[in-house]
């Protein structure tokens, strides 16, 4: 179904972006995805000769801005010369949302901090996206992806093993994850703005944002004693077999349940193991792992991935062929889901570029991003009434730039305003403050995945009432192998929720669903394509008994495309994906290595979320309820954005590159210290010098192999191994000392107990301690990582036990007081 702007949720909601690079473009496309109109404020750009004259082929640098400007508009103003704040002001006095990714202090010191911009307009929302946060002793500190993956802990369980070196996901997750929660916060800020009238501030840090993806994991390190350790062969949950094995013409990601047991061992021509002893059921394989990891070895190496992988799946068994980025954009999933799109400009060129997950936009009337001042006569004339003589001197005074044509006359532009979302809302509250979704029912339909469990945390975090509608407890299949595990996940994924039992295969438990349902405003479920149907209650049956709910459903590969009927299971989805395949320990690059958390859950989770919200603002404004299908493959393929022109028009081949920054940057990556502990640097090009200092080798910086960066890729092996021995000359701490007084990037690997612990993390409110009957002192979980400067914040409410608030719920809905346990 296509989508037309006014049934789009932030249709006539206007964003002046000031991001760039990564994670603050990914953002606001996020934002222009969902209807918003993206004005990108942008510098004068350096040689107007050449940004005026007409394109050639496609770049390099180009393709990069495809894959995250898509359908915004270029606006280049000198925000240093009085009189271009003086024209952004006026934009902001027309606008809805200013956001921004520089240093905390920037905007202020351009005159443009919140303080500032709400004299322009009382009902501003304005984001902010920073490495560390704008307040705690780190936030004035460089922030690069690595350094966020080395500090949330996470990069400490990403091993091959043990003993092996620290691994940063190959795609910077830090800055895409920061980005979705930016998009989170800002649609939250304007569904409590529509609430209430009042405008605020949103706070997300690249770091806050990395240490709240440990979900579980925090409770079972902090609280339970249980560090996480790498288990590359073992899933969340305690799944065996599980992880990466290679074939004979590649490496295959598998998760093997209890019920796809049997079916996996005839596959592989090894029926013997489904009645072995030692691994017949889930508790026995994973007391036997590493004995059944020796086995599975020798025989994946027999067969052909692509052969396993069409048998498993269509036997109902998880596998999922590890592919390079070019490769995911051809797989027939993520081309019959849309998640390939070819867009073009008006000089002929075109590239491809990821789809959108939530397909609240259409594809078919997207367009290349606007040339730098491409938009600028236009928005300027729109909005500010701004007439071509005057913008003639600005443009002669060095105020702002405006592409022309080879003849001189201002370049045509696609921008058109569109209508405004209603009157501006009053600057003062009409009511208490609250949070976004104060009074929003959610039913959570079973099961403690992230891909679902964690949205819904999310949702309450926001203020919704999440209730779960659990199984009793007597139709659990497969158990956790301990109860320290069972207690983190329910503690990890859970907080500010409600449990309610209801066999949904019984009569009396399809009615008191039923009466739920008709209280709720969000479904949100992560059953296989039909079930629901089967059960009697998909969509349309929802939209009977409330035709206000929003169904959002979770699932592997959507309910549409060829794959929509097989199963998933996050390390397929990751390396289905296209991260798992440059995702390496620099010691044995030839193997693929998956992300110590459920990345691909995760995702899929954050798009629910950002969705689950859209969705709401766009029934409040047009009383219509939509159905969301998130494909926790579409999710992945999206996190690719930045790199899909590039690696599917241009070619470029994205391989493996532990040791390198994504321009190209040295030195990079993890270093072994002299007290065997590891260290994360990222030294881009500003930072060479000052680090040879500090590093005690002043004459590198001279060194004629290393003195500009492209010499020191050149001779990155001979540069590396120097890195090697230089940083065994002190411990890991030392090091990190000496980067943060001279302000170089650079981070020790830590554990989760470590990373909670980290001043940063204390003075950011990261770790939050809930109540529980079972520990008197009470259980530590991940805090919320989006601050709002007015919502209120969110309440330490605890887990709740499986089915505990069956019969309130039961009596509240006058359903008696029944139970279905």
């Amino acid at each position: 179904m296509a989508h037309t702007s006014s049934a789009r949720p932030l249709a006539g909601v206007r964003v002046l972006d000031f991001s760039r690079v990564v994670s603050g473009p990914f953002a606001s496309q996020l934002l222009a995805d969902l209807g918003a109109e993206v004005i990108r404020i942008q510098a004068l750009p350096a040689g107007q000769a050449h940004a005026d004259a007409g394109p050639g082929a496609l770049t390099e640098a180009e393709a990069f801005t495809w894959g995250i400007g898509r359908n915004k508009h270029s606006v280049c103003v000198d925000l240093k010369n009085p009189r271009g704040r003086e024209l952004v002001e006026r934009l902001v006095s027309v606008s809805d949302i200013v956001f921004d990714n520089f240093r905390p202090g920037v905007m202020r010191r351009l005159g443009l901090d919140r303080e500032a911009l709400v004299r322009h307009n009382p009902s501003i929302i304005t984001c902010s996206l920073t490495g560390f946060g704008e307040s705690g002793p780190w936030s004035t500190m460089p922030a690069y992806d690595p350094i966020v993956q080395a500090m949330s802990g996470a990069m400490n369980y990403t091993r091959l093993d043990g003993a092996g070196a620290p691994v940063r996901w190959g795609i910077p997750i830090g800055d895409l994850f920061a980005g979705l929660f930016c998009g989170i916060g800002i649609v939250a800020a304007v569904l409590h703005r529509d609430r209430c009238g009042a405008g605020q501030h949103v706070d997300v840090s690249m770091l806050d944002v990395m240490l709240a993806l440990n979900t579980y994991r925090v409770p079972q390190a902090l609280s339970m004693g249980e560090e996480p350790e790498p288990s590359p062969f073992e899933g969340g949950q305690g799944t065996v077999p599980f992880g990466n094995f290679e074939c004979r013409d590649g490496w295959l990601a598998i998760c093997i349940s209890q019920r796809a047991w049997s079916a996996a061992c005839d596959i592989l021509g090894r029926p013997d193991l489904a009645t072995d002893e030692r691994f017949r059921t889930q508790l026995a394989r994973h007391a036997h792992r590493d004995e059944l990891v020796s086995i599975l070895r020798s025989v994946f190496l027999e067969h052909s991935a692509d052969e396993l992988q069409a048998r498993f799946m269509e036997a109902g068994v998880v596998g999922g062929k590890v592919l390079r980025v070019a490769e995911v954009f051809s797989h027939p999933q993520v081309v019959a889901r849309g998640m390939a799109v070819e867009i073009g400009d008006d000089h002929g060129r075109s590239a491809i570029v990821a789809g959108d997950p939530l397909k609240f936009s259409d594809s078919e009337h997207w367009r290349a991003p606007s040339r730098e001042g491409s938009d600028t006569r236009a928005v300027l004339s729109a909005l500010l009434g701004t007439t071509d003589a005057e913008l003639d001197e600005l443009c002669a005074a060095g105020v702002v730039h405006a592409a022309r044509t080879a003849d001189g006359r201002f370049a045509e532009s696609s921008y058109a305003t569109q209508p405004r979302a209603g009157s501006a809302p009053p600057a003062q509250p009409r009511g208490e403050l609250g949070r976004s979704l104060d009074g929003t029912v959610v039913l959570e339909l079973n099961g403690d995945e992230p891909s679902k469990g964690f949205a819904a945390q999310l949702l309450a975090d926001l203020g919704a009432t999440v209730i779960r509608v659990d199984r009793p407890a007597s139709r659990h299949l497969e158990p956790y192998p301990d109860s320290t595990r069972e207690a983190a996940f329910r503690h990890g994924l859970n907080r500010g929720k409600s449990s309610v039992f209801a066999d949904l295969k019984t009569e009396p438990g399809l009615e008191f669903f039923g009466r739920l349902v008709r209280e709720a405003d969000v479904v949100l479920d992560n059953y296989r394509p039909g079930v629901l149907d089967r059960l009697g209650i998909g969509e349309e049956s929802l939209r009977e008994l409330n035709p206000r709910t929003i169904a959002c459903s979770i699932t592997g590969f959507g309910h549409s495309g060829p794959w929509s009927r097989y199963p998933a299971f996050d390390n397929a989805i990751q390396a289905l994906g296209g991260g798992m395949s440059v995702t390496v320990d620099h010691t044995r690059p030839e193997v693929p290595v998956r992300w110590g958390n459920p990345i691909g859950g995760l995702t899929g989770s954050l798009y629910a979320t950002l969705g689950t919200l859209a969705a709401l603002r766009l029934r409040d404004r047009t009383g219509e309820a939509r159905r969301l299908d998130v494909s926790l493959l579409d999710a992945q393929v999206a996190l690719l954005a930045y790199r899909v022109p590039q690696a599917v028009t241009l070619g470029k081949a994205f391989l493996p590159e532990p040791r390198r920054g994504g321009s190209g940057s040295l030195p990079f990556g993890v270093f072994k210290c002299a007290d065997d502990r590891w260290f994360t640097m990222c030294i881009t090009p500003q930072f060479w010098g000052r680090f040879c200092e500090i590093a005690g080798v002043p004459h590198w910086r001279d060194d004629p192999r290393f003195v500009t960066e492209p010499l020191r890729r050149e001779n990155e092996t001979a540069l590396n191994a120097l890195l090697d021995e230089q940083l065994l000359t002190k411990e890991a701490g030392e090091w990190e000392r000496l980067f943060f007084e001279h302000k170089l990037p650079g981070a020790v690997v830590v554990d989760l107990t470590s990373a909670f612990g980290h001043d940063q993390a204390q003075h950011r409110g990261m770790c939050m301690k809930l109540p529980d009957a079972e520990h008197s002192g009470g259980v530590q979980v991940a805090g919320f990582p989006i601050k709002f400067s007015a919502a209120a914040p969110v309440p330490a409410h605890p887990a709740p036990r499986h089915g505990a608030d069956t019969d309130r719920m039961s009596r509240e809905v006058g359903f008696g007081a029944k139970t279905f346990s």
